[in-house]
């Protein structure tokens, strides 16, 4: 390279030392951009361009420590200004601390309103932080100022996805993608969208093709990477990360890779190793988890409880006002509670409906009850269609009114209901009417009223556990946070989510003629068969032999998308239950709350089920 030939001749020519690692810079070779870059701020020292362009480089490769350091001294009312906070901005965004980094965008877009790159980074920022109304908004300001920027094109569609207009980005990115085929982040985008839409199947067929363009493309091992583990692949996992270490990924993308992988071979020790190995600064609240998960499988509670502890915090900071929002739902459901009473069902008007459609039966049970468990049981039975987590419902709920409104909804706005719900559910699975649909919805308790005044004909089953486990499970596990989940972000408001939840379940038993058939989470892992054999005679079914085998249904899955997913392809195991006596300091506190609801359903509060023997000491895994 004539560049390097010139340093060589030249090497305390500051101008030329920082032409030389530009152009490294602008061929994305940074680890040879940064010497030049950095003698070259040393060689000029009272030009900050050399200073600003070393920082640029610092923090793409992960080094924003050294980033920061190369900024100290450039004035920040200075003529380099609007590049000082974009670098800053870019720091910030590496680090993960989006408030300040859309902060620091949004003084230079108001500097500069033309800067069309930092109106596209705001808009990554806003993204991040849950905002994806002004995500949109930045974005599109962006692609007005510069047309065509297939990046922020594609950022635009995730955005839309997250705004609830998944359809729509995902056409944007499929036509970004079909514009720029041999763009493999343009496909892996496409992958990102499918996955989030609930096509796994379609996000793998995205990636093969952006591996096809790239056999080396970082972000599509990533995401092939992460979808096998969710699918239980766990030795394409380890070839995936073989593949990414020979490609060069950093180690910011691998660490925690490595430390799934030992999990799931059961090796938690060295799980723990990688986890704390891998830097804060790159998904922070995933590694906090896997070093709770870890703690917790090695017999250390205290430490598993503070590090999920800080998974939760981690979350939190990144979405407005989580407490809010999880008091809102709360707010929410206690309403509808006072709303159910016997009075007010019996003023429900006449609403037959006929459309030749047998009502499905729900699947409720507070989250991490045992109900991703259960619904594997049931798919392996050939005459049921399970359906998990799916939008049906909330389908069908769009545009009934208020819910006190519901003894005077008309018969013509329930067939409509109906038939949206139906049209869901056929788009899933063609043969839905020769099969007994089963509507997996942990959180669709709340809608118990609405599903009765919909499918007045159909069965619940409600799968209970030890009310201590399940909200110590919640918030050991990491959801969205969106809706009522944001309760599972602190163990109070966990628990004041069960207690409001379980109080409008029993309003509604209580109030409405509906048919429920109760499963017992402890039971069905001691004996399946004979937990399930009143279930199954229940719903009119056999009691088929392949219902009885839940790993092998679990390993024809093609795709688990709860939190359970890891743990439903294992046998059946004791080691959750009565987990919570091992958390009982930092359970006492919620224990006001849940000891009721655990005599009620026949539990002790002393950790085991009242008529059983306690469920031994679990022994630390090595």
């Amino acid at each position: 390279m004539f560049g390097e030939q010139a340093v060589a001749e030249a090497p305390g020519d500051g101008g030329l030392r920082l032409f030389v690692g530009m152009l490294h810079a602008r061929r994305r070779d940074l680890p040879r951009a940064v010497p030049h870059l950095r003698a070259a701020a040393s060689l000029i020292p009272v030009d900050p361009l050399p200073r600003l362009e070393l920082a640029r480089a610092l923090t793409a490769l992960g080094q924003t420590g050294e980033a920061e350091a190369a900024l100290r001294g450039i004035s920040p009312t200075g003529p380099a200004a609007r590049e000082l906070a974009r670098v800053r901005a870019a720091i910030r965004q590496r680090q993960g601390d989006h408030r300040e980094a859309a902060a620091l965008l949004r003084g230079a877009t108001e500097r500069d309103p033309r800067d069309f790159e930092s109106w596209a980074n705001l808009g990554t920022s806003l993204l991040a932080l849950g905002d994806a109304a002004g995500a949109i908004a930045a974005l599109r300001r962006s692609l007005a100022l510069r047309p065509g920027q297939a990046g922020v094109q594609m950022r635009l569609a995730e955005a839309q996805a997250a705004a609830g207009r998944g359809a729509e980005g995902l056409a944007a990115a499929r036509a970004v993608a079909a514009d720029h085929p041999e763009d493999p982040l343009a496909h892996v985008v496409v992958a990102r969208l499918e996955d989030l839409l609930g096509h796994p199947d379609r996000a793998e067929a995205a990636l093969t093709i952006a591996l096809a363009s790239d056999p080396a493309c970082v972000p599509a091992l990533l995401a092939l990477a992460d979808l096998a583990e969710r699918d239980n692949r766990v030795e394409q996992l380890a070839t995936l990360i073989g593949l990414l270490e020979a490609a060069d990924a950093p180690e910011t993308d691998t660490a925690l890779l490595r430390a799934r992988l030992a999990c799931r071979r059961g090796d938690h020790a060295a799980g723990l190793a990688a986890a704390l190995s891998a830097p804060k600064s790159h998904d922070a609240g995933r590694r906090a988890q896997i070093i709770g998960e870890c703690h917790d499988r090695l017999g250390d509670p205290a430490a598993a409880f503070e590090a999920f502890t800080e998974m939760n915090r981690l979350t939190a900071a990144d979405i407005a006002d989580a407490s809010r929002a999880a008091a809102d739902y709360r707010a929410m459901v206690a309403r509808r509670t006072a709303t159910v009473t016997p009075e007010w069902r019996a003023g429900w008007g006449m609403a037959p409906v006929d459309d030749g459609r047998e009502d499905p039966v729900f699947l409720f049970g507070f989250p991490r009850s045992g109900t991703t468990l259960l619904d594997t049981f049931l798919m392996g039975h050939p005459r049921a269609l399970v359906l998990e987590e799916r939008p049906a419902l909330f389908a069908a709920c769009e545009g009934l009114g208020a819910f006190d409104a519901l003894p005077t909804l008309p018969a013509g706005r329930i067939a409509a209901a109906r038939a949206r719900y139906f049209a869901q559910v056929d788009a899933v699975a063609p043969n839905a009417r020769d099969r007994l649909v089963i509507d997996k919805l942990p959180l669709g308790i709340v809608d118990t009223a609405i599903v009765h005044r919909l499918f007045p004909r159909a069965r619940f089953i409600f799968v209970q556990r030890h009310p201590c486990d399940v909200v110590l499970s919640c918030f050991m596990t990491r959801f969205d946070p969106r809706g009522g989940m944001a309760n599972f972000l602190d163990l109070g408001d966990a628990a004041r989510l069960y207690d409001a939840v379980l109080g409008h379940w029993h309003a509604c038993r209580d109030a409405l003629p509906i048919a429920v058939h109760d499963i017992r989470y402890e039971r069905m892992v001691a004996d399946a068969p004979g937990e399930l054999a009143p279930l199954a005679a229940f719903l009119g079914l056999a009691l088929d032999a392949a219902m009885l085998d839940h790993q092998r249904t679990a390993r024809a899955r093609p795709h688990i998308a709860t939190p359970s997913y890891a743990q439903v392809a294992e046998p059946l195991y004791r080691r959750a239950l009565a987990r919570w006596e091992r958390y009982r300091p930092q359970m006492d506190p919620v224990l006001p709350l849940l000891a009721p609801w655990a005599e009620r359903m026949g539990y002790a509060c002393d950790g085991h089920q009242a008529g059983t023997t306690k469920v031994p000491e679990i022994t630390p895994e090595r």
